[in-house]
């Protein structure tokens, strides 16, 4: 096995996300007073001491969930339940909704586009496309566009945009081997994106231009480049990548978008330099802090930090599921 497909599968298993047929890299409501982290979570499979309920004991721990943390006080609730998967999920920019994508109206895996309030309350479909997969829905900063992923049957998968509301649905670029979790840039003028080109093994990634309809790669490394996000004030990138000389060490980086310079790790500041698997790195509302996964045992966990990478500590500890893709 190759570094590249090496740290694809532990991005893989650190996101959570199936890939029929590669293993791709895997891997805010509240206020800046009261900071709520929405992530997804799932029992941890074949580990000691994980639950294993059916749909017929009424369990749903066997089952993606969506969960909210206080960040401050250390609390979480889960906000979605049933015989279904949810997750993927990310805050609108007023806080007010929560956007995701579920099965609860298809197959298992079959995945739509959802709304909810931030209770868990109130769920409404943006898209219903039961032969298409769609996931990791993002608000534009003005939160009358929505970014998304779509897997097409015999096409390949696409970079898409909608409505607000789910109307306007198309498909804007690809097709690709796979794509996953856009990020806007804050004024709205571009998404960023990680996607394995077809013909590839690797992943990087790309900004597609709003305007010009334009798409050029960001970050393109020999490893897996994933997992894009923006500190509000626009001036830093984060993503995770391996360390140039490294091999499956998957770590945090921040780009400063100022510099006018190329992007990758090698040229970029390292967040996390340890043993486990870092990555999925979300700056705060207010830019001070970074949640991020970090799995250095079983399971997957959520941990803060600092914007400049000091001051780790865990957020969400729990040794029988594994904490994904969280969103301030």
């Amino acid at each position: 096995m190759s570094a590249i497909t090496r740290v694809g599968a532990l991005l893989l298993a650190g996101c959570g996300v199936l890939a029929a047929a590669l293993a791709f890299a895997a891997c805010g409501g509240g206020s800046k007073e009261t900071p709520l982290v929405v992530y997804e979570a799932r029992a941890a499979k074949g580990e000691a001491g994980a639950p294993s309920y059916t749909p017929e004991e009424g369990g749903t721990d066997e089952y993606t969930q969506v969960y909210v943390a206080d960040a401050k006080k250390g609390t979480t609730k889960r906000v979605t339940d049933g015989a279904y998967n949810s997750g993927n999920p990310a805050w609108s920019p007023d806080r007010s909704r929560i956007i995701f994508k579920s099965d609860r109206d298809n197959q298992p895996g079959r995945d739509d586009i959802y709304t909810m309030k931030a209770d868990g309350s109130d769920v409404r479909r943006l898209t219903e496309t039961p032969e298409i997969r769609e996931w990791t829905p993002k608000y534009s900063p003005d939160g009358r566009t929505v970014v998304y992923v779509r897997v097409v049957p015999r096409e390949g998968t696409f970079l898409a945009l909608m409505d607000a509301d789910g109307g306007n649905q198309r498909q804007v670029a690809g097709p690709y081997a796979f794509a996953e979790f856009p990020a806007w840039k804050k004024d709205g003028s571009q998404v960023y994106f990680s996607a394995i080109e077809r013909g590839r093994n690797d992943a990087d990634i790309y900004a597609y231009d709003i305007a010009s309809g334009a798409v050029t790669a960001v970050v393109s490394s020999p490893a897996a480049d994933v997992c894009p996000h923006f500190t509000h004030d626009g001036k830093t990138l984060t993503y995770a990548s391996v360390a140039p000389g490294g091999d499956t060490n998957v770590d945090l980086f921040a780009h400063d978008m100022t510099s006018g310079g190329a992007a990758g790790p090698e040229v970029d500041r390292r967040l996390t330099d340890d043993p486990a698997v870092d990555d999925y790195g979300n700056p705060s509302p207010d830019d001070r802090e970074i949640v991020y996964i970090n799995k250095s045992g079983a399971s997957a966990d959520l941990w803060l930090m600092s914007r400049d990478g000091s001051n780790k500590r865990p957020l969400v500890v729990t040794p029988d599921l594994d904490e994904n893709v969280p969103d301030w």
